[in-house]
């Protein structure tokens, strides 16, 4: 763009004076205009996240814009806002559906907020999936893909790839050190506004506080709240560590970020359009995965630095607690059997 600027001024500047110049000055004129034109973006999005700049689900989205307009020739462009730019995660869900924003980079159970998606809480179900790796396989595989198909024509947003393995989740606290289910009595954690989410610490007595993810350091600095769950990814890069020095590794959830589009916008692409979108997210994907490693294995160091206790709690203890927290669920908010079918897909 600037160098069309700069050549239509200095051929404006050789016309001046000279007519014997003018009109092929008009007709380059006409020409750089034309190339100018095709040099624009035919489309582009707004993509949101709560995720901190720089942090590597940040750079996971840095990488797909740039495959998006690389493979696109420039035709379409996408311009990435992280640190709830553009809202909150409920924010952007939200956009989405009004059209106001027309992607997001979120975990999967996000989604089961929205109308008929509730069947995708399971994403967050404790002790579902052994490990990153078949976490991504089953939430990357038919059975969930039905879901998601589901959801996006039920509620106008549409999770296209999930790529992107996250930390698993702890639980950090200002008190503690929390070794067995018992600890987390009477506590107030903020807890992401998911239903399964609410309902697995409730079942432990703890006192659920909803915030968004930018309210969290402030309130824990403050003694709002007593702690919240989340692995390295977002903890570190948030800073949560400075100010909840008690880390129990509970391994709870594995997450794999999901990309989410408006159903609206994914329909007016095409076909090759929407091939690219999944292509840019496997390669976004695999950023965020491979950051994440190194996320993880320097997190340790960070903790140490911070003066953070880090223990590893009776996990039996914890998976034997929350073995039920699925049965509310089971042939209500998703089809009888779910939960045993994801386990053995992970065989």
């Amino acid at each position: 763009m600037k160098f069309c600027i700069s050549a239509v001024l200095a051929l404006v500047f050789i016309a001046t004076g000279n007519m014997k110049l003018c009109i092929s000055a008009v007709l380059a004129l006409v020409f750089i205009a034309t190339a100018c034109v095709n040099q624009a973006a035919d489309l582009t999005l707004r993509f949101g996240t709560p995720f901190v700049t720089n942090s590597n689900l940040h750079k996971a989205m840095e990488r797909f814009a740039e495959v998006v307009d690389k493979e696109s020739g420039g035709k379409i462009r996408v311009q990435v806002y992280a640190d709830s730019q553009i809202g909150d995660i409920q924010q952007l869900i939200a956009g989405m559906q009004l059209g106001t924003v027309d992607m997001a980079y979120l975990g999967v159970g996000n989604s089961g907020q929205l109308k008929d998606c509730g069947a995708l809480n399971v994403a967050y179900l404790p002790y579902l999936f052994k490990n990153k790796e078949k976490a991504t396989q089953v939430l990357n595989g038919p059975i969930m893909q039905e879901f998601y198909d589901s959801c996006a024509k039920s509620s106008g947003v549409r999770i296209f790839a999930v790529a992107g393995a996250r930390s698993p989740r702890a639980i950090v606290t200002t008190k503690g050190p929390i070794r067995k289910p018992e600890d987390l009595k009477g506590m107030r954690l903020r807890i992401p506004p998911i239903p399964i989410f609410r309902e697995t610490f409730e079942s432990l007595g703890v006192k659920v506080v909803p915030l968004g993810l930018n309210e969290v350091y402030m309130a824990l600095s403050r003694g709002q709240v007593d702690g919240q769950d989340n692995g390295f990814d977002l903890t570190v890069t948030f800073r949560f560590h400075e100010v909840s020095k008690f880390w129990s590794a509970t391994d709870h959830v594995y997450d794999v970020a999901a990309w989410y589009v408006s159903e609206r916008r994914w329909k007016s692409m095409t076909k090759e359009q929407q091939e690219l979108f999944k292509r840019a997210a496997q390669a976004g994907g695999k950023v965020a995965t491979d950051l994440g490693e190194q996320v993880d294995r320097q997190g340790m160091e960070e903790l140490k630095k911070q003066g953070v206790t880090y223990v590893v709690p009776d996990k039996a203890a914890f998976e034997a607690a929350w073995k039920d927290v699925y049965k509310s669920y089971e042939g209500k908010v998703w089809p009888d059997g779910l939960v045993e079918r994801l386990k053995a897909a992970q065989k």
